[in-house]
């Protein structure tokens, strides 16, 4: 039930010549919710005040009618806002009206979204559609993988062999293929050029300013469903954009987003909550081959796996790690600054495996210990603070620990434990710096194998594009640990008392070793390492085994005659037992 508010009080000023007058000590804000224009009633809309994450939010009834329990000290702004849904028959933009304590007439008019679209709609670029106004999002958004994303140089690389001066060299997808296929890069990597003609766009031949803007504001703001399939390649699987016929406000001004209460008179906003899910991610970063079905990205599945999914507590959503609040609260908006809260205040510089958040989620333990003839090293490798496994997205990443045993500066023989992938090297005959795949250690990838354009042998690993089936799959879950143990020979001529340094290195590689090489790739295309060492573990252990710490003892080397007599006492060992044999 929605309480009263409290009853007016006569106050009398005993002030000579001073007429009294009535005054409020403790109200609420009431009035109606209608649409613009028609000023039909509006039901089911959400009230609050306007920036305040304290003030109660409250739904407008049948009749369009709402009552705010707030008693604000002084005019605020009380916005309503319907949240969107793709299927209604009618939908709206954000509204709002200022209103001080106790008013009883508050009129929140909500536009309405034009139900035709714009055929000539040309979606501006993040500065000329955005940036102005947002200038620190924009400026973040300029150093994001998201900015880069429609000129990737290693993404040209694959798709028609135009990034980098060595980017024809291997495996070019418009080389290899049919013609006319376009491997859906344009889908996700100029979703505003390709979404026009979804699917049938070749990354190459993209012109538009904003196309070559990649994910810009747009791109992400004019979504207004992910409801289809998350298996779906962005607009071709589970999201939709609309952009509505201009008004008296141009298309590129309706926008969608997280937040209910943004009314200004610059931008339509329509409340999307699904903006705050994982499912809005998954639309460029889940999807699987359209034709086999096998996996491109899962990030978004690994996301639903882990216990970062489960309501509750330990709820983290791909934008409380990938857009972190901002440190204090300020605008978001510098024409019409408002102080808004920290939480509200989101990055949109999308950081992802940067060496610092790769060495504070994934971590690395190793130890060694002392055994009859051997040395022991035992590795841990913990994604302890990932929502989704490590490495996660693009099926070129991959990881790898290194371990190694050393005595004297001698690197000593392993006797047991697994060996890294062959995916490890490059394709140059013998062993070159970095080529590790055989050394002591353990992988971490996924390794997507079939028939380049269906045709020919099965390759691996192929992209996403010619998959058919996964080869290799070891990549360690959110919150998952991979345990390793690898023996090494100790010499004969260590002695009590010598020290065995044994190591451990993760080492992440933003690609395939042997795909950077054959297309020249020294950085990566934001100008970082390709390979980067993720963290490092050393551990001495000390030798005190008789015969060399733990080392295998010799045997002296015997003469003629030493060999005779060892002989004849094994020949008579074995007769004593054989006369000892039951009969059956």
């Amino acid at each position: 039930m929605i309480p009263k508010p409290p009853t007016c009080r006569l106050l009398v000023l005993a002030i000579p010549g001073v007429v009294a007058l009535p005054a409020l000590l403790s109200a609420a804000i009431s009035g109606h919710v209608r649409a613009e224009g028609s000023l039909a009633p509006v039901a089911g809309a959400e009230v609050r005040l306007q920036a305040d994450p304290a003030s109660p939010v409250v739904l407008s009834a049948a009749d369009g009618s709402f009552l705010l329990p707030v008693s604000p000290a002084g005019a605020v702004i009380v916005t309503a806002a319907v949240p969107y849904d793709r299927g209604a028959p009618v939908t709206y933009n954000i509204g709002g009206t200022s209103a001080v304590d106790g008013q009883t007439n508050a009129e929140i008019l909500l536009p309405v979204i034009p139900a035709a679209a714009n055929p000539a709609y040309l979606p501006p670029t993040a500065l000329n559609g955005c940036g102005f106004c947002h200038a620190d999002q924009y400026a973040a958004w300029l150093e994001s993988s998201h900015a880069l994303a429609g000129t990737d140089p290693w993404v040209a690389d694959l798709h028609s062999g135009t990034g980098t001066p060595g980017g024809s060299a291997g495996y070019v997808f418009r080389d290899t293929h049919d013609p006319g296929e376009t491997g859906f890069c344009a889908t996700c990597h100029t979703p505003m050029a390709d979404v026009f003609d979804p699917g049938n766009v070749q990354l190459d031949e993209v012109t538009s300013a904003a196309g070559l803007d990649g994910v810009n504001c747009v791109a992400c703001h004019q979504i207004d469903s992910v409801d289809g399939d998350p298996n779906g390649l962005h607009h071709l699987g589970s999201a939709t954009y609309r952009f509505p016929e201009a008004t008296e406000y141009p298309t590129e001004l309706r926008v969608w987003g997280p937040l209910g209460d943004v009314d200004y008179p610059i931008m339509r906003a329509a409340y999307a909550p699904f903006f705050r899910e994982a499912r809005l991610c998954a639309s460029c970063h889940q999807y699987v081959n359209p034709e086999t079905g096998a996996p491109g990205q899962n990030t978004y599945g690994e996301w639903l796996a882990s216990t970062w999914a489960v309501p509750g507590p330990g709820f983290r959503s791909c934008r409380d790690c990938h857009m972190e609040p901002a440190a204090e609260s300020g605008p978001i908006c510098t024409v019409l600054p408002l102080d808004r809260p920290a939480e509200e205040r989101r990055a949109h510089d999308f950081p992802g495996s940067t060496p610092d958040r790769l060495a504070a989620a994934i971590l690395l333990r190793a130890e060694g210990g002392e055994e009859p003839g051997r040395v022991r090293v035992a590795v841990e490798v913990e994604n302890a603070g990932a929502g989704h496994a490590w490495p996660t997205g693009i099926s070129i990443r991959n990881a790898l620990v290194a371990v190694t045993a050393t005595w004297n500066g001698q690197a000593l023989a392993q006797v047991s434990g697994p060996v890294i992938p062959w995916w490890a090297d490059d394709e140059v005959p013998g062993k070159q710096p970095g080529d590790l795949a055989g050394d002591p250690g353990t992988g971490f990838a996924k390794v997507l194998e079939g028939r380049i354009n269906g045709q020919g042998p099965v390759v691996r690993p192929v992209l996403f594009i010619d998959a058919e089936g996964v080869n290799e799959d070891s990549l360690i879950p959110a919150g998952g640990i991979d345990l390793s143990e690898y023996r090494f020979a100790v010499p004969s001529t260590a002695e009590p008392g010598d020290t065995v340094e044994v190591e451990a290195r993760l080492l992440y590689r933003r690609s395939w070793r042997a795909l950077a090489v054959t297309k020249g790739w020294t950085v990566t295309p934001q100008g970082g390492p390709i390979e980067v060492e993720v963290a490092r573990v050393t551990a001495a252990v000390p030798l005190t085994a008789v015969g060399a710490a733990g080392s295998v003892l010799e045997i002296p080397a015997l003469g003629a005659a030493g060999v005779a007599l060892l002989a004849l006492l094994l020949a008579a060992s074995a007769l004593a037992r054989l006369r000892r044999r039951p009969v059956a």
